[in-house]
C-alpha cells in the first residue's frame, strides 16, 4: 500500500508551553482583567437577554400572525379589493346625495365613466360633467313667470271722464299741457 502524501498536509503537533509556578501580577493589571472579564460577562447577559426577546416575539408573532407567509399577498390582496370597493360605494352614494337624479340614469352615468375621454377622473367630477352636458340640472320652466307688480289697482289721474272730457272741449291747451305731463291717463 502506497501512501499519496502529496496532498497532505503535516500535522502540526502543539507546542507545550511552560508555566512558570507563580505568576505575579500588579494590582493594575488584575483590575484591568477583572473589569474586561465583568464587561464580558455583561455583554454576554444582554447577548442572551436580547435572544430570549426575538423569540418572545416571534412567539407573539405567530400567535397573531397564524397565516404562512405565502398567504400573507393573498389576504393583503383581498383586503385591498375590500377597501376599494368601500371607496366605491361610499364615493356613489356622496354623488347620489348631491345629484340625487342620477339615480334615474346611473347606467348610463357608468358608461360615461368608462368611455376613454373620461377614464380615471374622479367621481365627483365626472358626476358634475355629466350632469352638465346631459343638461340635466338646469331648471324645467312651467307656464308663465309669475307677476312681481303686486295686486294693486293703477292710480288715477285724480280726475274723471266726465271732467276730462270737458276739459278737452272747453280748454283745449291746458287739455294738452296736462296730457303731455303724464297728468292725465286714458283708460
Amino acid at each position: 500500500m502506497e501512501e499519496n502524501k502529496e496532498g497532505l498536509e503535516p500535522q502540526k503537533t502543539p507546542e507545550l508551553v511552560v508555566l512558570p509556578a507563580e505568576v505575579t501580577i500588579s494590582q493594575v493589571e488584575l483590575d484591568d482583567f477583572k473589569h474586561k472579564a465583568e464587561v464580558s460577562s455583561q455583554n454576554f447577559e444582554r447577548l442572551k437577554k436580547a435572544e430570549q426577546e426575538v423569540e418572545e416575539l416571534r412567539v407573539k408573532l405567530s400567535e397573531i400572525n397564524p397565516l404562512p407567509v405565502e398567504y400573507e399577498d393573498e389576504v393583503i390582496g383581498k383586503l385591498k379589493n375590500d377597501v376599494s370597493d368601500l371607496k366605491q360605494k361610499l364615493g356613489k352614494s356622496e354623488v347620489l346625495e348631491a345629484y340625487p337624479i342620477l339615480k334615474d340614469v346611473w347606467n348610463e352615468f357608468d358608461s360615461f365613466r368608462n368611455e376613454p375621454d373620461n377614464k380615471g377622473m374622479n367621481m365627483k367630477t365626472a358626476a358634475k360633467a355629466f350632469v352638465t352636458e346631459k343638461g340635466l340640472l338646469e331648471p324645467t320652466r312651467k307656464g308663465l313667470e309669475k307677476p312681481t307688480g303686486g295686486g294693486h289697482t293703477p292710480v288715477s289721474s285724480g280726475m274723471s271722464n266726465d271732467e276730462v272730457k270737458k276739459l278737452r272741449e272747453t280748454d283745449w291747451r291746458k287739455y294738452q299741457e296736462l296730457l303731455k305731463k303724464g297728468d292725465i291717463k286714458i283708460s
